[in-house]
């Protein structure tokens, strides 16, 4: 090691806070850059599991294949293997069955690796005379055993009282009507199979399918035509759509003759939703360079802020011989010594952290319905891209401060002369900051000019701070306004539905609501009308709705009277006060999320309306008279309020569908006045404690054929646990990224305040007292934290809007800046700055000022 980077070592050394504040913050960002890295191809990894594991292995699918095409397109470059499947057909099982029959189906070995075939006992079928039963077969009861020999008569499902003249696929339920199945099997033949084994319930047998499988091996080699060939492609990428359509114009393939697997080529961001993927490739573009600029400005900071003692000490080198080049290399050392120890730090930090967060949440995950836990996984670009990225800054911030040190002479290094240039014209301050403030403003202000690059580095540093936490609030904020978006608007555990004219649930009403384990509970009558609404009064969700002729919109109202009790209780929950005629009064659930034509997710207003204003509508019946479907009488409304919050229970809301909330006895009054009120429902919602325990209670009640309980309890924890699981990333983040800004901030001003230690002994060597001396930096205090949020601010809600921007190829909702959290970053930058600073002149107190006076470092 030659002398210059012994002395370099030393440098570090003795000024060992520095050193390890900045090896802090490296620590920090590399460990961030890791840990979202990781991240991601963690979740990518566990939804390509999770999407194989429940729509196979393959990329797209031909049907009706012949040779000749097979060849085709195997002789693609792209094609990596095709799976081959033969659909026999049904056999019947048993009328008492949950399935009436078997369903026969064979493949090729590749085919079952790539539907994801499970063997549970024996072994899979060799030839096209043996075959492997379904699980499911043997728990209904059938008593089918490995060795046995079973005769079926296999014909294809057809529909009875269908115009077309169709087969009937696997996942079209049975079609059953008053009389029974209105389906039967036809072109039956008789085939004779060997049982070789079981397997798990296979991924292509949905719940509601007409039967159970029956899987049998087919040779390739030995049939002329397939059914379906399964493609799984060598290199994904977005060309597999025009590749594809490309190869059914050479082909002859039709297009109702292929599909894709768009739930596997979704999680590799390859889709036929381009809206989608282009918001999300937009939010990973913005969080990679929120993550980027962060680590660049934090660890450039590091070094800038401490040029002038960095100069003077290059300085020194000079005087005693050291050359440009070894004064550069010097400062360039430093860096890789900083990197050396920073960046494995910090990348088994992110890793650990990102490893421990992901074993907490796997249960979470599983629990929302994933059929794939996820695990770690690191893969050599994310230490490639932690190495190069944190190496680069860190040489980059280092050589930039030696370039310019390097360019100046040995006398104008030591007595920094480059980096304190007065005039009386650049430290003039405005008279009024002494009248109003006192001198030790004025000096503040002064001190802030004089010192104007490290004033400078410091306020863009407090500025980068800023941006960065508002740029990932808004981020992790508009993640979850996205997820919010896709959900459905249901909010309760249980549903019971009464469809029958005598209202029987009420009956049952009073018992079901002193139950225990219930936390909440509404029961209410809804029914559908329609309405023809004026243009003009359209709102942005009436975009996609029907015009008729007449300039009017056509919409679906979907009308529901609450109780008293609970009619009450919305009007509280939305602060809006009752009418004097509660019979003639309601409230719109105005504001809605939805799906549009577009497929993106829509937050828009229904209809633009003001409280006070009148909403006609009419009913829809059918008229047995006529035979016809007739509108009733016209009825009309007063909107008493407008909100966004729905009562409990089930709505599907879309662009041309208004949801209007009444008191019962508006209701009634309406029911009694229209012959529509035949299609009225009675239906009650409610929370509980313990869903399943409820459900039981109420089944036990023993109540008519005509009443249907649903509980949702176990598809409303799924959405929790992926809620909980968002919410731990989101905030996990934000704490790394606020852990970044304030080390920035302390590093930053610290530093600072440490370089100006002669400076400030100045002041109190002629007379400045401890009293003042206070004063005059908390001044300075509020003069940084003023510059930042005057630049911060701004900025920053450009770089909101941007964010916000790359989400309208999917979502739709207008722009809110988040109040919130301006005013908590606000605050935090005046508590921040003035800790830091206050942390930092606390270390001066016990420095003898004729010492510090003299001294020539730090």
């Amino acid at each position: 090691m030659n002398i210059v980077n012994k002395v370099t070592l030393r440098h570090l050394k003795e000024n060992k806070r520095r050193t390890l504040v900045t090896i802090f913050g490296v620590v920090i960002s590399v460990a961030m850059i890791t840990a979202v890295a990781a991240l991601g191809a963690s979740i990518i990894d566990m939804q390509q599991r999770d999407a194989i594991s429940y729509s196979g292995d393959w990329h797209y699918a031909v049907e009706d294949v012949d040779k000749e095409q097979l060849k085709a397109i195997q002789a693609e470059e792209n094609t990596a293997s095709i799976g081959l499947m033969e659909e026999l057909g049904f056999a019947p099982l048993s009328d008492q069955s949950m399935k009436r029959y078997l369903y026969v189906r064979s493949m090729d070995e590749t085919a079952m690796k790539q539907m994801q075939v499970e063997l549970t006992e024996g072994r899979l079928p060799r030839n096209d005379n043996e075959v492997v039963i379904s699980e499911a077969l043997k728990k209904e009861g059938v008593d089918y055993q490995i060795g046995d020999t079973i005769e079926l008569d296999i014909g294809q499902r057809y529909a009875l009282n269908e115009e077309e003249d169709r087969p009937l696929a696997l996942d079209e339920s049975l079609y059953e009507g008053e009389d029974g199945l209105e389906e039967e099997l036809r072109d039956q033949e008789e085939h004779s199979f060997t049982i070789v084994g079981e397997i798990a319930e296979p991924i292509w047998e949905p719940a509601w399918a007409a039967g159970y499988t029956v899987l049998s091996y087919t040779d390739g080699l030995a049939l002329t035509e397939f059914d379906q060939a399964y493609v799984k492609v060598n290199e994904l990428n977005s060309t597999l759509f025009d590749d594809l359509e490309k190869l059914r114009e050479d082909l002859g393939i039709e297009v109702t003759e292929t599909a894709t697997n768009t739930d596997l080529l979704d999680t590799h961001l390859i889709s036929l939703n381009g809206g989608m993927v282009a918001a999300l490739s937009g939010l990973l573009t913005v969080i990679i360079v929120i993550i980027m600029v962060g680590s660049i400005v934090l660890i450039y900071n590091a070094f800038a802020i401490s040029v002038s003692e960095r100069s003077r000490y290059l300085g020194m080198l000079s005087s005693v011989g050291a050359t440009k080049r070894q004064k550069r290399n010097s400062v360039l050392f430093e860096g890789f010594i900083i990197g050396l120890i920073s960046i494995p730090v910090g990348i088994g930090a992110g890793l650990l952290g990102i490893g421990i967060t992901l074993h907490f949440i796997s249960g979470m995950l599983a629990g929302a319905g994933f059929n794939s836990d996820i695990h770690l996984v690191v893969t050599p670009p994310i230490f490639i891209i932690a190495i190069v990225v944190s190496l680069l800054t860190i040489m980059i911030s280092a050589w930039i401060p030696a370039v310019r040190a390097s360019k100046i002479t040995a006398i104008d290094a030591i007595r920094q002369a480059k980096d304190i240039k007065l005039t009386k014209k650049k430290i003039k301050t405005n008279r009024f900051v002494q009248k109003l403030f006192g001198y030790e403003a004025e000096i503040a202000l002064k001190n802030l000019k004089r010192n104007k690059k490290r004033y400078h580095v410091t306020v863009f540093s407090l500025m980068i701070s800023i941006i960065l936490f508002l740029s990932v609030t808004f981020f992790t904020d508009t993640l979850t306004r996205s997820f919010e978006l896709q959900s459905e608007e249901m909010n309760y555990d249980i549903s019971v539905r009464d469809d029958s004219t005598d209202n029987e649930l009420a009956d049952f009403y009073p018992e079901i609501e002193n139950m225990d384990n219930i936390t909440e509970v509404n029961m209410y009558q809804q029914i559908n009308s329609s309405a023809q609404l004026p243009e003009e009064i359209a709102g942005e969700g009436g975009i996609d709705s029907e015009t008729t002729d007449n300039d009017l919109r056509n919409y679906t109202i979907q009308l529901i009277g609450l109780s008293p009790e609970d009619w009450g209780d919305y009007l509280r929950d939305n602060n809006i006060s009752a009418a004097s005629d509660e019979n003639l009064s309601a409230v719109l659930v105005n504001n809605v999320s939805y799906r549009n034509h577009e497929n993106k997710y829509v937050e828009a207003e229904m209809l633009d309306v003001e409280e006070g204003d009148s909403l006609p509508f009419q009913f829809e019946y059918f008229d047995e008279e006529k035979g016809d479907l007739q509108l009733a009488g016209e009825e009309e409304l007063e909107l008493i309020g407008l909100t966004d919050n729905f009562p409990l229970g089930e709505f599907y809301p879309s662009s041309n569908t208004l949801f209007v909330i009444v008191n019962e006895n508006t209701f009634d009054d309406i029911m009694e006045r229209t012959p529509a009120s035949q299609y009225a429902s009675l239906e009650l919602y409610l929370t509980s404690d313990d869903a399943n325990q409820v459900e039981e209670e109420l089944e036990a009640l023993e109540m008519s054929n005509g009443i249907e309980i649903r509980n949702i309890y176990e598809f409303q924890q799924q959405d929790r646990q992926l809620v909980l699981a968002l919410s731990i990333f989101i905030y996990g983040f934000i704490t790394l990224i606020t852990l970044i800004s304030i080390a920035n901030i302390f590093n930053t001003v610290s530093t600072s305040v440490a370089l100006r230690k002669r400076e400030f002994a100045t002041l109190k060597s002629i007379g400045m007292t401890p009293k003042d001396f206070n004063k005059m930096i908390r001044f300075e205090s509020l003069f940084y934290g003023m510059k930042s949020l005057i630049y911060g601010l701004p900025i920053s809600f450009v770089v909101m809007y941007w964010i916000h921007l790359q989400t309208r190829n999917a979502f739709e909702y207008p722009f809110q800046l988040p109040w919130l959290y301006i005013g908590i970053v606000i605050l935090a930058v005046f508590i921040i700055v003035g800790a830091a600073m206050l942390y930092s002149t606390s270390k001066l107190k016990k420095d003898n000022i004729v010492d510090t006076l003299r001294q020539e470092n730090i």
